[in-house]
């Protein structure tokens, strides 16, 4: 089943190793955050689908993230260095293909983040710093791996002319929606624990863009840095 005119749809996170799982409390702090609410690590993937393999993942050499700022207000338009996942997300990035599903006669660029949202009495759970968004990608994924005692956390899809949701749901762990980032804007209210307590939000983010279109290397960068990058 394939992206409709909605253009999203929810579908399962596919069964993870428990390696992945315990990666999380693990992430370092995102240094570039007002604050240390959000932690996180990073990589870039090539995919290419052969008839006998399915998609195929090749890890990308290390590089910084970065956003124009047309898309990210708050932190684009430099470049982020964040150390890099020492997880495989074979199995994550494969589902999200399938399920839009890519057009297996080109290859693929993939980013892959993995966050902690974090709350407590000292740390507000921001979730979206930048409010309701657009990634500046083709395709998105975000997968929620885990919730452990929060409320908040709503995602919610938005159209490009008005900040009216048309959809509104808490994913739980082991939910995942995928969106055609290019035609809507998405968010994710904040979480917060109880008084004196700890929680955290566990999550996936990934975004697909055809290999010639990649947002990946210097040339791309250079782009982001200068502003011509649209």
């Amino acid at each position: 089943m394939a992206l409709d005119e909605r253009h999203y749809r929810f579908f399962p996170v596919p069964k993870l190793d428990d390696s992945v799982l315990r990666e999380f409390p693990t992430l370092p702090v995102d240094r570039y955050c007002d604050g240390k609410f959000r932690h996180r690590r990073f990589s870039q993937y090539r995919i290419a689908h052969s008839a006998t393999a399915g998609w195929q993942l090749e890890l990308l050499p290390h590089r910084p993230f970065c956003q124009a700022t047309k898309f990210n207000g708050v932190t684009g338009g430099r470049l982020r260095d964040f150390d890099p996942l020492r997880i495989d997300p074979g199995p994550l990035v494969r589902a999200g293909a399938e399920e839009v599903p890519l057009d297996t006669a080109t290859d693929w660029q993939v980013d892959v983040h993995q966050w902690r949202i974090v709350s407590d009495d000292s740390t507000r759970g921001v979730s979206v710093p930048e409010g309701p968004h657009q990634d500046g990608h083709t395709f998105s994924v975000i997968a929620v791996i885990d919730r452990v005692n929060i409320t908040g956390g709503e995602t919610q899809l938005l159209p490009m002319d008005s900040d009216e949701p048309f959809v509104r749901t808490v994913l739980r762990p082991g939910q995942a929606v995928v969106l055609d980032d290019r035609k809507m804007r998405h968010y994710a209210t904040d979480i917060a624990a109880p008084p004196g307590e700890h929680g955290h939000r566990d999550i996936f983010l990934l975004a697909y863009n055809t290999w010639p279109e990649r947002r990946y290397g210097e040339a791309y960068e250079k782009a982001v840095l200068a502003g011509t990058w649209c």
